[in-house]
């Protein structure tokens, strides 16, 4: 037991977070988290992780997992792409007519939100769409239904209504694997995740992105985000391929000159996508 990684994960057993880690970190220990905030804590204690989600492919940018995990001292060691099947699901004795009420995560929530406007759900959003399940088993209401992964087909506690109920058909979620000290692991690092402020100088963001393209460093990320307490100033999350650390040293030194912040959140491999 004491080799085993501790990893946490925002969720309830069941989660999509959970069932994540049991394919890539099968032998670890899993800690379950209501909040970001808690998730980062707990990944802040030493020989500990943190398992984050920070984008999907439907909704965005996850805004708050992105500036908990910035805000802390932690690193990025590893990143993983998971197609994400949403389901309806609700008690054995419910039916599709006798639902009103939906409640769920509020990122399934929003990558579902066609299925639900379609059907006029009114939509209650909770922590966790594991959890999610577990609510509606709890008040053994066949009015409600939960919006989860189609592996609870597999607990006659609960029935599928409906699969596959996103947007789209293609809904993938970005997940981090972060931590203090590096795992004891393998690896191959090709990918780096950044925050860029830019100065306040006209010209110094489009002088930062220039550097990039000079390099040849192909970017994979850009997007802008508003500083609290800072009106009308924005940092922005940059992510680009790079394995060569002379160049990445150079990347830093030219950017340093023409910009206000340049933070690297990790250095990891890149996700091969399901």
């Amino acid at each position: 037991m004491e080799n085993k990684m501790n990893i946490a994960y925002q969720g309830t057993p069941g989660s999509y977070s959970e069932q994540l880690l049991k394919t890539i970190f099968p032998d670890s220990l899993y800690q379950p988290c209501e909040t970001f905030s808690s998730l980062i804590d707990f990944a802040s204690e030493s020989g500990n992780f943190g398992l984050l989600p920070v984008e999907n492919s439907i909704a965005g940018t996850v805004n708050e997992a992105y500036e908990e995990l910035i805000e802390s001292d932690l690193s990025i060691f590893g990143e993983y792409i998971k197609k994400i099947k949403h389901s309806l699901i609700a008690l054995p004795e419910s039916s599709l007519e006798l639902i009103s009420n939906v409640i769920s995560h509020p990122q399934a929530l929003q990558q579902c939100s066609k299925y639900l406007q379609k059907n006029n759900f009114k939509i209650t959003p909770v922590f966790d769409t594991a959890g999610s399940v577990y609510e509606v088993l709890r008040t053994n209401d066949n009015t409600t239904a939960a919006i989860a992964g189609e592996h609870f087909d597999s607990d006659d506690r609960f029935k599928i209504l409906e699969k596959n109920i996103s947007n789209d058909s293609e809904n993938f979620t970005r997940f981090l694997f972060i931590g203090l000290q590096p795992p004891n692991i393998s690896l191959i690092n090709n990918k780096f995740s950044s925050v860029l402020i830019s100065d306040d100088r006209p010209g110094s963001l489009l002088k930062s992105l220039n550097i990039f393209n000079d390099l040849n460093i192909n970017l994979t990320k850009l997007e802008s985000r508003p500083i609290l307490g800072r009106p009308w100033e924005y940092k922005f999350y940059i992510d680009y391929e790079l394995s060569d650390s002379n160049l990445q040293n150079e990347l830093i030194e030219r950017i340093d000159l023409v910009s206000k912040e340049f933070k690297i959140l990790g250095h990891y491999p890149k996700a091969n996508q399901e």
